[in-house]
């Protein structure tokens, strides 16, 4: 299934977790009701309704949400049927998976990328979805990691151009493994900013 050239980030997605489908008694039959996904603020990102039909070892997991038109920003009313099936466990009970609505693909979880119409199997997505992380450059991972060690030495002050502040609270050695890694990673980042100047024109 074609994302029109756009790769989503899957943080960026809504997630269903069959995990926690299950803890919140969504996976019952007859169960009806709402889920909702808010982000780090706490502010609502998305939500949709639910239905559930449950027999022995499968069901249907019915979702209920309304998407803008591609084209014509128009709010369409959509059902998104899930599959459900399960496989026994050599220790009783059961394993339960929903399946990808586009690939028939079981799954632990799916997701509801923007753009894309039903919840879906992250690998139903082309060109594939990625995390965040691997998004970022080399470089940017590199300086991302020094200021992470900052920020566990609590150091406010000091800045990439040197090695990081020693906390009062600190013992010697253990500060002298941080600025170990801190001069490993200033050396990698000295080495990829010198590969960047050798491709300007």
């Amino acid at each position: 299934m074609s994302g029109y050239g756009w790769r989503p980030h899957i943080e960026s997605a809504l997630a269903l977790n069959i995990e926690r489908l299950i803890h919140f008694g969504v996976l019952r039959d007859g169960a009806r009701g709402s889920l909702t996904w808010h982000d780090r603020d706490g502010d609502e990102r998305g939500g949709i309704s639910y239905t559930t039909v449950m027999q022995t070892e499968s069901g249907t997991l019915t979702l209920h949400y309304s998407l803008a038109d591609r084209d014509t920003g128009e709010r369409q009313n959509i059902q998104c049927y899930v599959r459900l099936s399960s496989l026994p466990l050599n220790y009783g009970g059961r394993r339960w998976y929903m399946h990808c609505p586009y690939t028939g693909r079981r799954a632990l979880k799916l997701y509801k990328f923007s753009g894309i119409e039903q919840f879906c199997h992250r690998t139903a997505i082309r060109p594939l979805p990625t995390y965040a992380s691997q998004r970022v450059s080399g470089l940017d991972r590199v300086m991302e990691q020094r200021w992470a060690i900052r920020r566990k030495l609590g150091d406010t002050v000091s800045d990439l151009f040197g090695e990081p502040m020693k906390p009062k609270w600190m013992r010697w050695r253990t500060f002298e493994r941080y600025a170990a890694r801190d001069a490993e990673l200033s050396a990698r980042e000295d080495s990829y900013l010198l590969s960047l100047l050798g491709h300007l024109p």
